[in-house]
């Protein structure tokens, strides 16, 4: 069983979480601009995951990170800049076009879960950045139901099975104490809340 949630503490890394969403979104949700949404994929895909996955090889390499999972505080503050860094590009590249919002607000929660979680590690904190990314997702179905008046019982159930899991693998790496996991979750969950408040104000 060790394998699996050790195993599985990567499957769930939240470098992938944003690409994986967005496919997702894109394959339910109605569209007819396929080029723009092409564009927007790609681009999801090189800020969110591509580039990030290089930053972090080159900080392995010249020895600033040890594990692709951040372990420590002072190993998590530099690939968190710059991940904020690249959410930027993408929420003044990909969506100047005033598509596909729900997207947009989607990822302007991240931006802001990030934000806080670097604050966080600055003053010595180190919140589950898993646990943020699966919070994040559950928030995410949450507002899409709420917005566009649509069912998305299952994948919502879905997603807190997900992140039972993710949370019982992170504890049982003893990567992080139960105060973390919960702090990440909610974090995820309440800005994802935060950004789809301001869409329907």
């Amino acid at each position: 069983m060790k394998w699996f949630l050790k195993l599985w503490s990567y499957i769930v890394n939240p470098l992938f979480i944003p690409s994986l969403v967005s496919l997702w979104y894109f394959n339910f949700n109605y569209y007819n601009d396929p080029e723009s949404v092409q564009i927007k994929l790609y681009l999801i895909v090189i800020l969110t995951a591509a580039i990030p996955l290089l930053v972090y090889t080159m900080l392995k390499i010249l020895g600033i990170v040890n594990s692709i999972h951040l372990s420590s505080t002072r190993e998590r503050i530099t690939p968190l800049l710059v991940y904020m860094i690249l959410l930027v590009i993408l929420l003044r590249g990909a969506f100047r076009d005033g598509l596909h919002l729900s997207l947009y607000y989607f990822f302007i929660g991240i931006l802001i879960a990030t934000l806080v979680a670097t604050l966080m590690t600055a003053l010595r904190y180190k919140i589950s950045l898993h646990l943020m990314a699966t919070g994040g997702v559950l928030g995410f179905c949450i507002m899409l139901s709420f917005t566009q008046g649509i069912s998305l019982l299952l994948p919502m159930a879905l997603m807190g099975v997900v992140s039972g899991l993710t949370a019982t693998s992170r504890l049982s790496m003893k990567a992080h104490k139960g105060h973390e996991l919960i702090f990440g979750f909610a974090l995820g969950l309440v800005s994802q809340v935060l950004a789809f408040s301001y869409s329907v104000t």
